[in-house]
């Protein structure tokens, strides 16, 4: 039996023990097919068995993957809104409301839309009753986050999704101002901001002073200009390497450069092109001759020292 009648085999495993509501099996089977092929069809099997599953966490997660075709599938819309609410995420629950505020679909109807902010406001309003104490305890520590360890601070701030959209904000306000908090969560923090659609001012510590800066008027980091001119570079500088899963890992590499400077990425990532030359040395993949006696040499090199020292720290 080759792949293809082996995959075939198990998606049907997997269609009968989700029709039988056997959602046990259903998960392990589709999560079986989905490691031998993954698409969008699958993807959708094996989200709503996890849902039936009572397991919305994991499903979200399994969602993420093709979630921008969520978005435009009514089928699949719906049951991305039931995970997001089921787990709670009202955060990417609001995102999602923002999209469709700015983005007219013609396979999204006006009706689900409003269905869907329903659902989230009445959700929001039954979950703060019994979240309240809790919401208290994430805020309090929020004031002192500096002093956990970079784990707990990644969970903390990922707690904040179960916040309604008035006390996220007033608690992002406070991270993006403490000037000890990681950048890679501050420009994580920010990038959200940003999906929510928050048009106004907000102050801002970047590394020792003090800015400002308006989410509603950025891109996301993968947009940024300096992120797409050093991937532009990247492939000038190894167009002819064959090896595409280096290449995709330089590029995640550099999506992390980018965040550590977000959302003031040009005023430190001065000439894009020079960053990715000196990247690239440093992994022996650039002659020192292509990289020339160029005056911004140090600065730049000083930078990425700082930033592989700040990746290592986020890293541990």
């Amino acid at each position: 039996m080759d792949d293809s009648d082996n995959l075939k085999k198990i998606l049907e495993q997997a269609d009968d023990a989700f029709e039988k509501g056997n959602w046990e099996d259903a998960v392990d089977f589709y999560s079986r097919a989905y490691g031998m092929k993954q698409s969008f069809s699958i993807n959708q099997g094996l989200a709503a068995a996890l849902l039936n599953q009572k397991n919305a966490d994991q499903a979200e997660s399994v969602i993420l993957d093709y979630f921008n075709y969520y978005l435009s599938d009514p089928e699949a819309a719906q049951l991305a809104v039931d995970i997001v609410i089921e787990n709670n995420d009202y955060l990417l629950a609001n995102q999602m409301i923002h999209f469709y505020a700015e983005n007219k679909l013609s396979t999204i109807e006006d009706d689900f839309i409003d269905n869907f902010k329903t659902r989230v406001k009445i959700s929001e309003d039954r979950h703060s009753r019994s979240f309240t104490p809790k919401m208290k305890i994430i805020v309090k520590k929020i004031n002192s986050i500096v002093t956990l360890n970079v784990v707990d601070q990644i969970q903390l701030i990922r707690s904040l999704r179960e916040f309604d959209k008035e006390h996220y904000l007033s608690c992002t306000k406070l991270l993006i101002q403490n000037p000890l908090l990681h950048p890679l969560l501050k420009s994580e923090v920010i990038e959200n901001l940003f999906k929510l659609g928050i048009d106004e001012e907000l102050k801002m510590s970047f590394y020792g002073e003090n800015k400002t800066c308006n989410p509603a008027r950025l891109k996301p980091i993968m947009s940024s200009d300096v992120y797409l001119s050093m991937c532009d570079e990247l492939e000038k500088l190894i167009a002819n390497s064959e090896n595409q899963v280096q290449l995709e890992n330089l590029r995640s590499e550099l999506s992390l450069y980018a965040a550590l400077v977000y959302p003031f990425g040009s005023e430190i990532i001065k000439t894009p092109e020079l960053w990715t030359k000196v990247f690239l040395l440093r992994y022996g993949l650039l002659d020192e001759s292509q990289v020339g006696d160029d005056p911004g040499l140090s600065d730049v090199e000083k930078w990425i020292d700082r930033f592989d020292s700040l990746i290592n720290t986020f890293q541990q």
